[in-house]
């Protein structure tokens, strides 16, 4: 997963598509940590760029509930990656978050994880 999206940075016009992007949005629900780890990683890298997220609109619309409820990740280090995403989907995608989306991530502020409050202040931050 994490070579997968290197190549989707790094080569757009071949494998940033619907048929690459699918795979990143199916491994979000592996039973592993790591992949899932390495998944959220890989799409920080493609929605940190304006450019490139405006290409993810049909894998934005069909995996964004998923990403929304991984907020809530047993991991706790898969959950503050994936509050650190949503940020990045707040600032470089119009529209893509809608208020029930981000009234998911604002209790998230109160967790006893230091590292996921501060991830979900600054989501409150920027929202």
């Amino acid at each position: 997963m994490e070579e997968l999206g290197t190549w989707m940075r790094s080569y757009v016009a071949s494998f940033l598509t619907d048929g690459y992007l699918k795979y990143i949005g199916w491994t979000l629900h592996d039973k592993q940590r790591e992949v899932r780890l390495q998944c959220v990683k890989a799409l920080q890298g493609l929605y940190c760029h304006r450019d490139t997220a405006t290409h993810m609109e049909l894998f934005t619309s069909r995996f964004k509930t998923r990403i929304v409820s991984m907020v809530l990740d047993k991991e706790t280090d898969v959950a503050v990656e994936v509050v650190k995403l949503l940020t990045m989907m707040l600032e470089n995608v119009e529209e893509a978050l809608t208020e029930e989306d981000c009234q998911s991530v604002y209790p998230v502020v109160y967790v006893s994880s230091r590292a996921l409050a501060s991830a979900a202040g600054l989501f409150l931050y920027r929202r």
